[in-house]
């Protein structure tokens, strides 16, 4: 008979235990995405012997994952959400019915089957949510581990707001906006950048000092920085300025009235972020000064493919 779960003694969940549960979950992860590799280069990125990967491998496929590999042995999940008859629940649906399942009596033969069959079907998805969450977590731990040794990093695989993937070799200055980014020089391209925490897929120290004296450099109210303060007016139509102070609740006291117009008298650290905003809201934003700020919104209004 098995324990129920009062009857599980109690383990403490050490720091150890943490790290290999993370391993697998990142090696679900690694299995599921492109480009695929061999299990050399999985425990290269696990940082594991290719022995206990292969043995992660074998425990993922005892408890019902899938796992092939190719003819050059890069291995890989097959994960299928589709069913052969095409009706297939949804997560909510699936989640709902575990709920049920569990609350019925242990051992029954049904019970454990339909279990299986929907933790193997469903477990994955938001596994993988969760794991995002997760990996954002490791970079800021990592990350903050290369500002307090002061070392250059590697971003592997930076996902740009463009869709563009590469990897970036920097060298860390600071958090902002509460961990969701971190701020750096890149050094490929010798200008700082602003990096969105959640779209970098690995961060690797490096055994190299940062060897730049870098400044702080507070954010603007748009999300941006830049390397000085830019003033900027602009006159606001009602729908503007609604949105101005609903997205960008800080802009409030940078806008007064006049003659009945609201006036925005502000200062930015780049175009980019303001830029957004006005190009959103055609016909609705007037920009009053400066000419920079007007050339920069033409010159992306050419760039439009219409």
């Amino acid at each position: 008979m098995k324990p129920s779960v009062q009857q599980v003694p109690k383990k403490n969940f050490d720091m150890n235990d943490q790290q290999k549960l993370y391993r697998v979950f990142r090696l679900i992860q690694l299995l599921s995405q492109r480009p695929y590799r061999k299990v050399a280069r999985l425990a290269e990125i696990l940082e594991i012997s290719p022995e206990t990967g292969y043995r992660y491998i074998r425990l993922l496929q005892a408890i019902g994952y899938q796992i092939d590999h190719d003819e050059h042995y890069r291995y890989f999940l097959l994960v299928d959400f589709t069913h052969e008859d095409g009706k297939l629940l949804d997560t909510e649906e699936a989640g709902f019915l575990q709920d049920l399942l569990w609350q019925a009596p242990a051992g029954h033969p049904l019970r454990d089957r339909l279990l299986h069959k929907l933790n193997r079907q469903y477990t994955l998805a938001p596994l993988m949510q969760s794991l995002v969450k997760f990996n954002v977590y490791e970079h800021i731990r990592t990350l903050g581990q290369a500002l307090e040794s002061e070392r250059r990093v590697r971003l592997h695989n930076y996902y740009t707001g463009e869709g563009k993937v590469g990897t970036r070799y920097v060298e860390p200055v600071e958090f902002q906006q509460g961990y969701t980014y971190i701020f750096a020089f890149d050094l490929d391209r010798k200008d700082y950048r602003q990096f969105k925490i959640e779209r970098i897929s690995d961060v690797e120290i490096l055994d190299e000092p940062i060897t730049g004296e870098h400044e702080s450099r507070t954010l603007d109210i748009f999300g941006w920085t830049g390397p000085r303060w830019l003033t900027v007016t602009l006159k606001l139509s009602t729908r503007a300025h609604q949105l101005l102070l609903e997205e960008y609740p800080d802009a409030r006291p940078f806008v007064r009235t006049h003659k009945g117009r609201a006036i925005f008298d502000g200062m930015v650290r780049d175009w980019h972020g303001i830029g957004r905003f006005i190009l959103g809201l055609p016909g609705q934003v007037a920009v009053v000064e400066p000419e920079e700020l007007k050339q920069y919104l033409r010159k992306r209004i050419g760039e439009f493919d219409f």
